[in-house]
């Protein structure tokens, strides 16, 4: 027979009250304190949600990649796990028992049935249970992920997940804090209430008084450890998990991180000792091997700052491209004939490298429609300067 906190069957019982006397008001309010803290921090819930919507789309895509992988398979269990929380919907539980409490200014002191209370209890220990069993899990997988990033096994795929195993393992630790919380103070109340109807729990059975002792959280740090057939004890000794070992998971992580630094200090101490011998050394050079270089006069030394003068000669042979050429029908076929030459073939000496496809050719349709025209030199050459400014100066 499955156990109440473990049966999602378990139907919650009837709404009830019984009359109180006026001396369990304060333990009314209190309880009221109790349940509406409860409220406020389950309704408080969106950045678990959000970190399991991620989880579950990280799920669907790479589950054909690390569909083998043993940290992945964990990975897989840690949703399972959430969408069981989903399910459990403690906060509508606690809200309707929150609902049965008399208020402040009810004359009437009318209390809930032990039996609400123990649902209530009941449900704060599935959320106890769901949450350890993710924290576990979470420890578990990010184990495996935290050796790809280590070893640079699509450490890029790695960082993520153990980056999403991390938060939502201090998400569920925060939350089975809470409810150890609540049900504590919960506990108190449950002789003070009264039964009424049909029992909820089964015969011989006790909801546990301390649920830390339940849940063994002392022994939280041991949970999820690897028994690891081989062991290397030079290479990251204080980060394997080893039960002879005292201290907790972030004690063997500074121990190592401090370790690292030592050995550091040590290489650049070494280091810096090189650089200070090989300085002394050469300190230490006797003049006579000193090559002070030759002695040159004051001009022949500012020789070496003046740039030597580049003489461009053109020869008289040579083609001068420009678009002074430019004076009538014939340099203007011309003119063009070698810009196209050159944009294909020598980029530096074209004018209109700057230009598009499609904008040299509209310039070239424009140019070659002066060839057509009947006019003087000197107003063909007008209109080439205003194309020419318009089609390839503005439009840069």
């Amino acid at each position: 027979m499955l156990e109440p906190w473990n049966n999602k069957n378990l139907l919650p019982p009837p709404v009830q009250t019984c009359q109180s006397s006026r001396q369990n008001d304060n333990d009314s309010r209190y309880l009221k304190s109790i349940c509406s803290n409860a409220v406020t921090i389950l309704s408080k819930q969106s950045p678990l949600h959000k970190e399991s919507a991620l989880l579950s789309r990280f799920l669907y895509k790479y589950d054909k990649k690390f569909r083998n992988d043993i940290g992945y398979r964990i990975f897989k269990k840690i949703n399972t796990a959430l969408r069981r929380y989903l399910m459990l919907n403690v906060l509508k539980d606690v809200e309707n028992f929150s609902m049965t409490l008399p208020k402040v200014e009810d004359r009437d002191q009318a209390l809930p049935t032990r039996q609400m209370l123990q649902y209530v209890m009941v449900r704060l220990m599935s959320l106890s249970k769901v949450m350890l069993r993710i924290s576990v899990c979470c420890k578990q997988a990010a184990v495996f992920y935290l050796d790809r990033v280590k070893r640079g096994d699509s450490h890029w795929m790695s960082l993520m997940p153990y980056a999403l195993l991390s938060r939502i393992w201090s998400l569920s630790n925060i939350l089975v804090q809470h409810s150890c919380r609540w049900y504590s103070q919960m506990y108190q109340f449950l002789n003070k209430l009264q039964m009424k109807g049909l029992p909820l729990l089964p015969e011989n059975y006790e909801l546990p008084v301390n649920l830390e002792e339940w849940l063994d959280l002392k022994n939280q740090e041991d949970f999820g450890r690897f028994n690891w057939s081989q062991k290397d004890k030079e290479i990251y000794s204080n980060l394997i998990e080893d039960d002879d070992e005292e201290g907790n998971t972030i004690d063997r992580l500074f121990m190592y991180i401090n370790e690292v630094n030592k050995d550091n200090d040590e290489m650049e101490v070494k280091l810096q000792h090189d650089f200070d011998e090989i300085d002394n050394s050469e300190m230490n050079v006797p003049k006579k091997f000193v090559d002070k270089g030759q002695a040159i006069s004051r001009e022949n030394f500012k020789k070496f700052f003046v740039e030597p003068k580049v003489e461009t000669k053109i020869k008289k042979d040579s083609y001068y491209h420009s678009i002074d050429r430019v004076s009538n029908v014939k340099t203007l076929v011309e003119f063009i004939n070698k810009e196209e030459s050159y944009r294909y073939e020598h980029g530096t000496l074209s004018l209109t490298n700057q230009l598009s496809f499609m904008q040299w050719q509209s310039l070239k349709k424009s140019l070659l429609s002066l060839c057509d025209c009947l006019g003087n030199d000197r107003k063909i050459q007008r209109k080439f300067l205003k194309i020419w400014k318009e089609k390839c100066i503005d439009c840069c």
